[in-house]
């Protein structure tokens, strides 16, 4: 996930954390048609845990349709048996990353200029991120239906305080009728929400799959049993909030029997606002500022 995955239109970072899951396993799901109202299902009153649940969504999906801002941050990930560290700039044509350092260490003289040339080649090229970004924004807009349905999918609970936020535990509602393959997940689910009471905005998601999706009846492919994910946010800078960690452990198969293996561990760290006009080209000198910061600190 290139967060590149989130909470602009460059990645959506904030489009319901569960759906992002959703979205970058079953990439077949066809494309549902963007709502437009920030509606959201009407609740009875005497629901006091959904009442604040509802209030929070809200408050996430204008946030999503408003706050339109490009970052600069750092991604830290781990693949392939591999600990990696790039710095991220977003600009108002797509968002692209460089590579600092694997398991510690800068990249050798060989490894940085393959870098180089990498994003030269996206400036000079840009046509891949126009691609990337016009797939980001479709996938954010079938998030945010996502998370509209997400108050219909499941019951919620007080569970308490956690991590200085209040915890409300989610079951799935039994009255629940999934629209589409992706809501079908919601039945095979649950988990903890952390949400911050004084400004209504998610904080949190511990989820796990408690039984095996089957997608028509196996055919289209399925997730495991036992598939977790993990993701925290926090206010980054006054008044905007993006995601600083996830982790995401499931497996399952697609189409054609392909096996799916998710195993994500990110944190996102350093965030610091750009200019709405920011080019590829400043986006450029700043990810080489990035590594001239680094080769500093040796």
């Amino acid at each position: 996930m290139t967060i590149h995955e989130p909470l602009s239109l460059f990645l959506a970072r904030i489009i319901a954390c569960i759906a992002g899951v959703f979205i970058l396993l079953l990439a077949a799901e066809s494309r549902v048609a963007a709502a437009q109202s920030l509606a959201l299902p009407t609740i009875e009153p005497s629901q006091d845990a959904a009442m604040f649940v509802r209030d929070v969504l809200l408050t996430e999906l204008e946030a999503q349709l408003h706050e339109q801002v490009l970052w600069t941050y750092r991604l830290r990930k781990t693949e392939d048996g591999q600990e990696k560290l790039f710095a991220v700039c977003q600009t108002k044509d797509g968002e692209i990353d460089r590579l600092l350092t694997v398991n510690g260490q800068p990249l050798s003289w060989e490894a940085a200029q393959a870098e180089d040339r990498r994003i030269q080649k996206l400036i000079a090229h840009p046509s891949q991120l126009y691609q990337r970004q016009k797939k980001q924004r479709d996938d954010a807009e079938q998030a945010r239906n996502l998370l509209k349905a997400f108050l219909e999918a499941f019951r919620f609970q007080y569970d308490g305080m956690r991590e200085n936020r209040v915890a409300l535990t989610f079951t799935p509602n039994p009255k629940f009728h999934p629209s589409g393959r992706v809501q079908q997940v919601f039945r095979h689910m649950e988990g903890t929400l952390l949400l911050d009471s004084e400004h209504k905005r998610l904080t949190g998601i511990d989820a796990k799959l408690t039984s095996e999706v089957k997608f028509d009846g196996g055919l289209l492919g399925h997730l495991d049993k036992g598939g977790t994910f993990s993701v925290r946010l926090q206010e980054v800078s006054a008044g905007y909030w993006e995601i600083t960690s996830m982790r995401i452990q499931m497996i399952g198969k697609a189409l054609f029997f392909k096996t799916l293996n998710v195993q994500q561990d990110e944190t996102y760290s350093d965030f610091r606002l750009l200019p709405a006009n920011t080019s590829l080209q400043r986006a450029t000198e700043l990810l080489n500022d990035s590594v001239k910061l680094l080769a500093s600190w040796k």
